[in-house]
């Protein structure tokens, strides 16, 4: 089930507030809250992660080499992040350039020959491996060289087990795990210790979040496929309250009640807004990979216009129209959507100052797929198109530029937008039902 993101650093359960820390890698050995800084070891960098094609555009990575002479990692001393006796799930992106034998991700080792006592998260043979020694669980899905992957770590204290998801999708689970016992120890993230042998990372590791209780299997999915989620709401309407922080910026707008909270509202021309970090959409890296757009207009013209583009730079490069407002001569404005290489469907007629729900789904072997009000409206069925910018993009709301549109006219929204996500999958219909029903 599809939940609302808090945009916050903390979390709640059931048994109160939980700690959250982050390390981001954005050119900084500093982690969210200021008491889990460390340092990078043996010459460990940063890496830029538009040099992977990676899953978002913005900020950098921990870029980490193995080598017999010199093995690099990051550390954190000084610090005791207590994870023992409780719930906790880690979460990370990885980028891993070796996958044989043993390569450490995360590790916090009390005693690594005493049960229960010696956390470590690794790659061992190509699957995820994870555990607390003479405890452990093995992953099932392969982990593949220069390629991005969510990967996540759940224990569940109340429950007493262990489950390893690799792209939001459960790998492997464990019942009947005992908790782990001590962790007054150093935090290293490229490394872990397994008896008397370290193991080191090679590759990019961006993103590592900890959180002290049992995220759900919704949860992680959302967290390895939600690119970003604009709520518009005050008091940071530009601000991405998804995963990865892609904010963005805003012009001759204003914030106006919204159909959750507030919402942007937008003039016409010259009145948009804008974001960097997109991949997964027609004109992005990949071709013929899913994605899906939901968001909410509330339309105060039935005039023909464009509200949704898509673009190659901050100033128009190659871009096109992707949803927008269609007119036939005599007749109320029509929802339409069009896809990259010009597949179209036309949606329903619009009501003026009346909130409507969008979701504009892809995948090679549905095609595009539209849905208004969380209604399926119609397909295009399987579709493919050949050739891709290779380039991180730009996501423009209300209208920026004239961009290449064979039915969307090149004309300014006027209205509102709000609750606005983009995913890197196609939502099932019943997704797109809760997102319709906020």
């Amino acid at each position: 089930m599809l939940t609302r993101s808090s945009g916050g650093t903390t979390a709640t359960s059931s048994s109160g507030t939980s700690l959250s820390v982050a390390w981001l890698f954005d050119n900084t050995t500093t982690d969210s809250t200021g008491n889990y800084n460390g340092s990078l070891v043996n010459g460990a960098t940063y890496g830029v992660s538009t040099a992977t094609m990676p899953y978002l555009g913005q900020g950098q990575t921990l870029y980490l080499v193995q080598s017999m002479n010199q093995n690099q990692s990051f550390q954190v001393d000084n610090s005791v992040l207590n994870l023992a006796y409780t719930s906790f799930t880690i979460e990370a992106w990885i980028y891993p350039s070796i996958v044989t034998g043993d390569n450490g991700i995360f590790g916090i080792c009390q005693c690594s020959s005493c049960s229960n006592q010696c956390l470590y998260l690794l790659i061992r043979g190509a699957r995820l491996y994870a555990g607390f020694y003479l405890n452990d669980i093995n992953g099932l899905l392969t982990v593949t060289v220069n390629t991005w992957h969510h990967i996540a770590f759940v224990y569940n204290y109340e429950t007493q087990q262990q489950i390893l998801y690799i792209n939001g999708v459960q790998d492997n689970s464990k019942s009947n795990s005992a908790c782990l016992q001590r962790t007054n120890a150093t935090i290293n993230i490229g490394s872990t210790q397994l008896l008397l042998t370290k193991n080191y990372f090679s590759g990019h590791i961006d993103n590592l979040r900890i959180v002290t209780r049992a995220k759900s299997a919704s949860e992680i999915l959302s967290d390895a496929s939600l690119i970003a989620y604009y709520s518009f709401d005050l008091p940071s309407p530009n601000y991405d309250s998804g995963p990865n922080g892609l904010h963005g910026s805003s012009v001759n707008t204003a914030s106006v009640t919204g159909r959750v909270n507030q919402a942007m509202r937008f003039i016409g021309s010259s009145s948009y807004f804008q974001a960097y970090g997109f991949y997964q959409l027609g004109y992005g890296v990949y071709a013929n990979r899913p994605y899906s757009v939901s968001i909410w207009i509330n339309p105060a013209s039935t005039a023909a216009c464009a509200f949704l583009q898509q673009s190659t730079t901050a100033t128009g490069g190659s871009c096109f129209n992707m949803l927008g407002l269609w007119t036939y001569t005599g007749q109320t404005a029509q929802i339409i959507a069009q896809g990259y290489a010009w597949p179209a469907i036309v949606g329903p007629f619009i009501t003026i100052n009346t909130w409507i729900h969008i979701s504009w789904t892809f995948s090679l072997a549905n095609g595009y797929a539209l849905y208004v009000n969380g209604n399926y409206y119609g397909t295009t069925g399987y579709f493919s198109y050949t050739g891709t910018t290779g380039v991180i993009t730009w996501l423009q709301l209300g209208y920026n530029f004239g961009c290449s549109s064979q039915y969307i006219t090149n004309a300014a929204y006027q209205g509102s937008i709000d609750e606005v996500y983009l995913y890197n999958r196609e939502l099932s219909a019943t997704e797109v039902r809760t997102l319709a029903n906020p």
